[in-house]
């Protein structure tokens, strides 16, 4: 997450504008640090933190370092508020209409490939961090306890979304955060 400020803190995004995708999950996490949320096409980030029309953005670190957004901020706080991990979804209806034998093997393809790339994934976030520092951008790194400040403060977000997501996704979800 970059702003022109360090975000040691979730009250030091207080009032300021964050560019978002236009999700209601997101929209809820920037409000609950006290962020203004800003919905706008991702092709429009770059000009719009040139020229102050939003504070801040949140993204991967290959999209910071692959769209330069921090060579238009002050510095990269690396708050680990989010998670994106690659996986297949399907239908209870076709997954259970699946025969035996081509389930499983098709569950240890999914699992294989899932593990794959997630574990890309991190290596290309790890490079792109890295190129950043290398080009003289600013990563702010937390604490624990700063850490655990921004999980308190978004963890109300998990129970405003638990009845349109359902508590057995939102279980999932901790599950895998809990591994990062």
């Amino acid at each position: 997450m970059s702003a022109n400020v360090a975000l040691e803190s979730p009250t030091d995004a207080n009032g300021l504008k964050f560019r978002v995708q236009n999700s209601d999950v997101l929209k809820a996490q920037m409000a609950a640090i006290g962020g203004s949320p800003q919905p706008m096409a991702f092709s429009e980030v770059y000009g719009a933190l040139q020229t102050g029309v939003v504070d801040g953005q949140e993204n991967t670190w290959s999209n910071i370092y692959g769209k330069k957004f921090f060579e238009v901020q002050d510095g990269v706080t690396e708050t680990n508020h989010g998670i994106i991990d690659y996986l297949v979804v399907t239908s209870t209806d076709f997954w259970d209409g699946l025969p035996d034998d081509v389930r499983s093997q098709l569950g240890t393809i999914v699992e294989e490939v899932t593990a794959t790339r997630n574990s890309e994934s991190t290596a290309v976030n790890a490079a792109a961090r890295q190129s950043i520092l290398d080009a003289g951008g600013v990563v702010r790194e937390l604490t624990a306890e700063q850490r655990q400040e921004w999980v308190t403060t978004m963890m109300p977000v998990w129970d405003q979304f638990k009845e349109d997501v359902g508590q057995e996704n939102i279980d999932a979800a901790q599950a895998i955060n809990a591994k990062h």
